[in-house]
């Protein structure tokens, strides 16, 4: 099964977490949410539409933080625009604004832009060929942004092929991707290693409705970390280097027929 790898840049990002209220915190990598609008607004899907189509069954997310990511608090002023408040407006002459805390991402390390790489599979693979061959041309066919309108996105294409190799549950692996808290088995928190946890949701159901949340582990500055898992992972051969990834829903469907490092050796 082939696998699409792709870069997700832009100066700026804000992924809300969704038990906030007074403060619009963020949390520092695209949830998987956040990755399904990116897949439908690549491929022209209308909102609303995809939930289905992407569901955790159907398609397979690996996210790897590229950049090291900093946070910045800005206040900004929420103005209401709907139709009963516009009426107000229309009376008074004026809305009064809700001054709320936003938490920007920006890049850390000197680096110019925040980077996700994304990987993406999908249990029909002409979905992912669809994919690769839009990003290839640079034609999505909705514009990208990271998390607000505001914050518009470029999206590259990397890799378009099968892994390299299957690194087998139990065995120890460097990982490079976050990963699923309910896959890890062990970490080995050496060389200055630091893990924090984020509870993030997975999916929509009909009606744009939240299903349970997950709960996610990442490196905080972006580093590959050693751990033993209880699912397969992957390895990639890109043209920056060998990249481990554990995809967010768990293996990769059965039917996959590349070869698992065990047997391969």
């Amino acid at each position: 099964m082939k696998i699409a790898v792709f870069d997700l840049r832009g100066p700026f990002a804000h992924f809300r977490k969704y038990y906030t209220n007074t403060s619009s915190l963020s949390y520092p990598f695209p949830p998987r949410t956040v990755l399904m609008g990116i897949i439908a607004a690549i491929l022209g899907w209308e909102r609303d539409s995809y939930y289905e189509k992407l569901n955790p069954d159907n398609a397979r997310f690996g996210v790897v933080i590229k950049v090291p990511v900093r946070s910045l608090f800005q206040t900004v002023n929420y103005i209401r625009t709907k139709e009963e408040d516009l009426n107000v407006m229309k009376k008074l002459g004026f809305m009064k604004g809700t001054q709320v805390p936003l938490e920007l991402l920006l890049p850390g390390g000197g680096a110019p832009m925040l980077n996700y790489r994304i990987y993406f599979g999908h249990r029909e693979e002409k979905i992912t060929e669809e994919v690769a061959k839009s990003l290839e041309q640079n034609k999505p066919y909705f514009p990208l942004y990271l998390g607000l309108t505001e914050f518009i996105a470029q999206a590259q294409l990397v890799y378009f092929g099968k892994p390299s190799k299957i690194i087998s549950a139990g065995e120890e692996v460097m990982l490079h991707s976050i990963l699923t808290v309910d896959f890890l088995k062990k970490p080995f928190l050496t060389n200055g290693i630091t893990l924090n946890r984020e509870k993030a949701p997975e999916a929509f159901s009909e009606g744009r409705n939240l299903l349970p949340p997950k709960s996610y582990i990442y490196e905080t500055s972006g580093r590959p970390w050693k751990a033993i898992l209880s699912i397969d992972a992957y390895s990639f051969s890109l043209p920056s280097g060998e990249e481990n990834v554990a995809f967010m829903e768990g293996e990769l469907w059965s039917t996959m027929p590349t070869e698992k490092s065990t047997e391969s050796e």
